[in-house]
C-alpha cells in the first residue's frame, strides 16, 4: 500500500499532530481532505491547500448538521470515495475532576469521532482500502491507568478505544480495519515543550504504521512505532 495513492479524510488539522499528517501525507503524493473546526484560522493549513492534493473543509465534530454538511461537500470533491478516515481531532481538559470538563472533552473525543466516522462511512464504501483510524493515547489504557492525572481525557479515550472495538466488529463482515493509534507524547500545544517526541518524528511513525495495516489488524491498538497497546 506504500506505493498506491490513497485518500484520506483527516480531523482535527488545524494545527499539531494533524496538521503535520496533512503535510507528510500530500508530500507523499496522496490526496487529504483536512477538516477542521475553524480552517480558514489556520494559517499553515491554508498554506498547504492547492484545491488539487490538499482541501481544507469546515467540519464541527459536535455537531452533527455541521458533519453531514462537510461530508456532503467532501462527496463532492472526491466522488471516488475516501480510502482512509484519520479521527484525530480531540482536546486535552485541565486537572482535576469539574463536571463540565468530562462533558466537553467527552463530547469532543467520543461523540465527535462517533458523528464523523457514522456520516463518513457511506465515502469510505465507495474504496476498497476501507480504513478507520482513531488517533487515542496510552493514557485510555485500562491496563496502564497508574497515575491519578488528566482524568477526563483518560476516561474520554478508553471511551473512544471502545469506539475502536465495537465499530471493527461492526464492520468486520464489510471487510473494513478499525484501529485505535497511540501517536506517542510529541510537543504540541497539547503534549507541551517537555514531549520527547517532535511532532514530525511521531508522524512519520504514525503514517509507516498505517502503511502496514492490514485487514487483519482490524480492533486492535497500535503506536507510532508499530507496536501493540495494552486495552
Amino acid at each position: 500500500m506504500a506505493s498506491k495513492v490513497l485518500n484520506y479524510l483527516i480531523t482535527g488539522t488545524s494545527r499539531g499532530l494533524g496538521l503535520e499528517m496533512v503535510k507528510q501525507l500530500s508530500d507523499k503524493g496522496h490526496l487529504v481532505v483536512a477538516c477542521a473546526r475553524k480552517p480558514d484560522d489556520s494559517e499553515a493549513l491554508q498554506e498547504l491547500v492547492d484545491n488539487k492534493s490538499v482541501y481544507a473543509i469546515q467540519m464541527d465534530i459536535v455537531s452533527p448538521s455541521s458533519v453531514k454538511a462537510a461530508i456532503e461537500n467532501i462527496g463532492k470533491i472526491v466522488p471516488q470515495g475516501i480510502d482512509v478516515l484519520i479521527n484525530n481531532a480531540g482536546n486535552h481538559g485541565i486537572k482535576g475532576f469539574p463536571p463540565e470538563d468530562f462533558m466537553y472533552v467527552f463530547e469532543t473525543n467520543v461523540v465527535g469521532t462517533s458523528n464523523v466516522t457514522q456520516a463518513a462511512l457511506p465515502l469510505l464504501k465507495r474504496r476498497s482500502t476501507r480504513q478507520i483510524v482513531n488517533v487515542t493515547s496510552a493514557l485510555g489504557s485500562l491496563s496502564l491507568a497508574t497515575t491519578g492525572t488528566v482524568v477526563s481525557y483518560r476516561v474520554a479515550k478508553a471511551a473512544e478505544n471502545m469506539l475502536t472495538r465495537t465499530w471493527a466488529a461492526h464492520l468486520k463482515k464489510e471487510d473494513f480495519t478499525v484501529v485505535s493509534l497511540h501517536p506517542g507524547w510529541a510537543r504540541t500545544d497539547l503534549g507541551g515543550p517537555n514531549a520527547p517526541l517532535s511532532a514530525e518524528q511521531a508522524i512519520n511513525g504514525v503514517l509507516t504504521c498505517l502503511e502496514k495495516l492490514e485487514p487483519k489488524n482490524n480492533g486492535v491498538f497500535l503506536d507510532y512505532r508499530d507496536k501493540n497497546v495494552q486495552w
